[in-house]
């Protein structure tokens, strides 16, 4: 059977999304083919890494590659997870829509409300605890999605 592919896309810089992606691979190692994206490549910033690093899990400075380019390049998914906090200033319904828009033909899109790590604020130690939510998070909806997947196998 064919491996299902899934997308993880983010606003800025990606990292939430490298951190889904590398939840997956940890998490389902070999079932299933995770990817990241994000609409504005940059580095990033060291709170998620640090955290990430606490869990064993080494993430790059890179942000992953442009949800634009993967698009060009015919990269083809069956889940697209856009992950996106609605609370916040973050152009959700657009960067939703922009996602729907690209991939929407072939894959099944899901928001997840995941705050952003640009967004926290207080104390550097303030802000690595709300990075451990956000963390922690992420990895709750990776387990609940690798769940829903396997469910969506076993129909087929």
């Amino acid at each position: 059977m064919k491996r299902k592919r899934v997308l993880f896309v983010c606003t800025y810089q990606g990292a939430r999304a490298r951190i889904a992606e590398e939840y997956v691979k940890q998490i389902a190692p070999g079932k299933i083919e995770a990817f990241s994206a994000c609409f504005d490549p940059g580095k990033i910033t060291p709170l998620p890494i640090d955290v990430m690093r606490e869990v064993g899990i080494t993430i790059s400075t890179e942000s992953p590659e442009s949800v634009f380019k993967l698009y060009r390049d015919g990269e083809v998914f069956d889940y697209v997870i856009t992950l996106c906090f609605d609370a916040t200033t973050e152009p959700c319904h657009l960067f939703n829509k922009n996602v729907e828009t690209l991939y929407s033909k072939n894959a099944e899109i899901i928001s997840w409300s995941i705050p952003n790590f640009k967004s926290l604020m207080g104390t550097e130690e303030e802000k690595k605890a709300e990075a451990r939510l956000i963390r922690d998070e992420i990895k709750s909806e990776v387990i609940s999605l690798l769940e829903r997947i396997d469910a969506d196998s076993e129909i087929e």
